[in-house]
């Protein structure tokens, strides 16, 4: 806590490479990171060590329809997304009077999404799951 606040939705601004300005029209953005830890056993019953294995990256975030259609547009008659090619994503949260903290998802690419509306629905929004090459925390 910086100054008695927390970072908030509103400190939040998302760019995808190629944009200038932020994205307006998302709704949510998760990303992790996962390293494979294990075990390595010899004699007995307990460890004797520990490896190391690869890192994997995922995310996911979620656009209201209008921006999922925005970088639909581009794209030939039949193809969707999930055949963009691979992009960049910047996220940075910069609370007013606080520390800003950047961070970049490398070699994105849309896995799937899915789109829908049920009654009483005001807007769409449409979770797209992500593929992440390598993030890089605090630039």
């Amino acid at each position: 806590m910086i100054n008695g606040n927390e970072y908030a939705w509103e400190d939040l601004q998302v760019i995808i490479e190629g944009k200038s300005s932020p994205i307006e029209g998302i709704t949510a953005i998760e990303y992790e990171t996962s390293k494979d830890h294990s075990n390595i056993y010899g004699r007995g019953d307990e460890p004797v060590a520990m490896g190391r294995g690869k890192k994997e990256f995922s995310g996911k975030m979620v656009l209201l329809q209008s921006e999922f259609e925005a970088m639909q547009q581009g794209l030939p008659k039949g193809k969707d997304v999930t055949d963009l090619a691979a992009f960049g994503i910047t996220v940075a949260y910069a609370p007013a009077g606080g520390i800003a903290v950047v961070d970049q998802l490398n070699y994105v690419r849309i896995k799937k999404f899915k789109k829908g509306l049920a009654t009483g629905d005001g807007n769409q929004t449409i979770e797209c799951d992500l593929v992440i090459g390598k993030i890089i925390y605090n630039v």
